[in-house]
């Protein structure tokens, strides 16, 4: 229920995440929650039709509160409707301006970057950002990875770190609503407060993260209890990349929660 392609930072494509999938005799389905696209939806919704597997169109929306990051989850959206929502094309256009400002800083400091180039190449795959400029610095010479740059320079609080546009977790929730879709709130033991949750659901917030690749057993139960105090889907998801790192289908949501989130959109259940 949380899984990153190439449209984002993942390193697999759609096609690819859902040949594995099916190869994992545990999962009945998946979703595919790429950062702040819906790029590779259309895609991944064809593909899915022709093997016959099930697989639910969601997003993870990046938002702010008290300089915490906070992201949402948006499950059962309408892609189509999403993408021309005029919010997410604004946050699009941020990304390549920041590229652009993070460009201005790095030559300040004597080190040129042709970020209309970098931004042109990332238009063919993933979510614009930080490190599409990072590996720009690799191939220009003026650092030997990607590491060194994000410790040098484009680190939060360093020379030439931009801060990106973010959405209030409230607008977040509407973004997905509006698309038709139910909101999630994503691996809350990373940082976010715990009051927020509550919040939240007086605003739509439908289900919790509970079962998250960076949550321990401690967490999982505080987030399980949070989750039934607040009326909340406890969900599962492994916030798979790759390979290798988080496994695909390493934390999974049960069918009786995923049917719990569904009702609360007006389904009646899933397949």
């Amino acid at each position: 229920m949380h899984i990153h392609s190439t449209a984002s930072d993942g390193c697999l494509d759609v096609v690819e995440i859902i040949d594995l999938a099916r190869a994992n005799r545990n999962l009945r389905g998946i979703a595919i929650t790429d950062h702040d696209t819906v790029a590779g939806l259309p895609r991944a919704m064809e593909y899915a039709n022709e093997v016959d597997y099930t697989l639910i169109a969601g997003i993870e929306l990046s938002s702010e509160y008290e300089d915490c990051d906070v992201h949402i989850l948006g499950y059962w959206i309408d892609a189509h409707k999403l993408a021309c929502d005029d919010r997410l094309t604004q946050m699009g256009q941020a990304r390549a301006e920041r590229c652009r400002e993070m460009a201005r800083r790095l030559a300040a400091l004597g080190m040129t970057l042709d970020v209309e180039a970098v931004i042109a190449g990332a238009a063919n795959g993933g979510v614009l950002g930080r490190p599409h400029v990072a590996q720009a610095m690799v191939e220009a010479g003026y650092a030997s990875n990607i590491k060194e740059v994000f410790a040098k320079w484009l680190g939060r609080g360093l020379p030439a770190y931009v801060p990106r546009l973010k959405f209030s977790p409230s607008e977040a929730l509407e973004m997905i609503m509006d698309a038709g879709g139910v909101a999630v709130l994503a691996h809350p033991g990373v940082g976010v407060p715990d009051h927020l949750a509550q919040s939240l659901a007086r605003h739509g917030l439908a289900g919790i993260e509970v079962y998250h690749s960076e949550h321990n057993k401690e967490a999982e139960k505080k987030y399980l209890h949070m989750a039934r105090r607040y009326h909340l889907a406890a969900m599962g998801g492994s916030d798979f990349h790759m390979p290798g790192s988080r496994e695909i289908g390493c934390r999974i949501t049960t069918p009786d929660q995923l049917r719990f989130l569904a009702k609360q959109r007006g389904k009646n259940g899933v397949k």
